[in-house]
């Protein structure tokens, strides 16, 4: 089962390298066809995804009562833990989990820097693909910015599967 992980893993992020490829050569297009081209390479990476994604089983229609499923997120999912009872009042209270809050402005603020930094290294690559008078750079920018996005990805998606992999064997 994890080797299915470890390649879902790899597909996922060659997808996403795919979808900025194309998005950005299409920067090189009229508006029109830009918009379009967009639009058709997202219309084709969702579709992708969803085909691809895993299935639930189907439950067992022989059965006289279907099993009911429970989504579980994790034990507590939210930035504040469960509610305590106020003293005197009818409604509870929910204490702030100070620790959630942080990892929560930290992930936000890394996302943040991330495309700010992307953005700035595309540009800068651009530039220079440009003032050296390369025939295409959209192109050559796409290919690289692609390659960036590929190893950024799997980094990312090889670590998720990781994680699963190892929660599923204790």
């Amino acid at each position: 089962m994890a080797t299915v992980s470890y390649q879902r893993a790899v597909a996922v992020a060659a997808m996403q390298a795919a979808l900025s490829i194309a998005w950005i050569a299409a920067r090189e297009l009229p508006p029109a066809k830009r918009r379009l081209a967009r639009f058709g390479t997202a219309a084709a990476v969702t579709t992708i995804g969803w085909v691809t994604s895993p299935k639930e089983p189907e439950p067992d229609e022989t059965e006289a009562e279907p099993e009911t499923r429970e989504l579980v997120v994790g034990d507590r999912p939210f930035l504040v833990s469960e509610p305590q009872p106020v003293s005197g009042g009818d409604e509870p209270a929910v204490p702030f989990d100070k620790r959630k809050a942080v990892v929560g402005a930290a992930l936000l603020g890394l996302t943040v820097a991330a495309v700010v930094g992307r953005r700035k290294l595309e540009k800068r690559w651009l530039a220079r693909l440009t003032r050296n008078g390369h025939p295409h750079p959209t192109r050559a920018l796409a290919v690289r910015v692609g390659a960036l996005e590929f190893a950024g990805q799997l980094v990312l998606q090889v670590a998720d599967a990781h994680r699963t992999a190892a929660r599923s064997r204790g």
